[in-house]
């Protein structure tokens, strides 16, 4: 498809003619997909990613105002696999089979240790379990889970640090403190 014919049917779907959709679809979704796939290199989330794209270009379509919608579009679909990328390089593939007693999942009723975790559920309150949780099993940055949890970053700083040091001291045998 021409750059012009693209215009003009990117001008038509403004107007309402949703049925160009479809022509501007089969017209940009092959360069789309290669430019997501180039970044992502997985068949699915390139899949999803561009989906996302027209998704957005089209919720979006009254802000653009540009002659090259294909350099738009694929603008749009770069940040969005991008983004995706970022957000997949702070997720953490784990067994949890393999670790039932680091995460908890063994059944607290066969003898063995609940885990750490319902460990920690057990001696934190529920405030500085949901921080623990928040930063080191979900990996949020303590700027992130202040926003989220509306507290100052020095806060959650400080109810992170006091939380690990009773985890700590509870898993080398002491009594935490239930006071702190």
């Amino acid at each position: 498809m021409t750059k012009e014919a693209l215009e003009k049917a990117v001008a038509r779907l403004k107007g309402g003619d949703r049925a160009q959709f479809d022509v501007i679809y089969d017209g940009t979704y092959k360069v789309v997909y290669f430019v997501v796939h180039s970044i992502v290199g997985q068949k699915e989330a390139t899949e999803d990613i561009v989906q996302d794209a027209y998704v957005t270009a089209l919720t979006r379509l009254d802000s653009y105002e540009s002659d090259n919608f294909l350099a738009w579009l694929t603008t749009i679909a770069k940040r969005l696999a991008l983004n995706s990328v970022k957000k997949r390089s702070r997720e953490v593939a784990t067994d949890f089979a393999e670790n039932e007693s680091a995460f908890g999942t063994t059944d607290p009723t066969d003898g063995e240790a609940a885990g750490l975790i319902a460990a920690a559920e057990k001696l934190l309150s529920p405030d500085d379990f949901e921080i623990v949780i928040m930063c080191a099993v979900a990996g949020f940055k303590r700027r992130e889970v202040a926003k989220i949890k509306d507290m100052p970053v020095s806060t959650v700083t400080h109810r992170y640090k006091t939380a690990l040091t009773k985890l700590e001291k509870y898993l080398k045998g002491g009594e935490a403190d239930e006071t702190d």
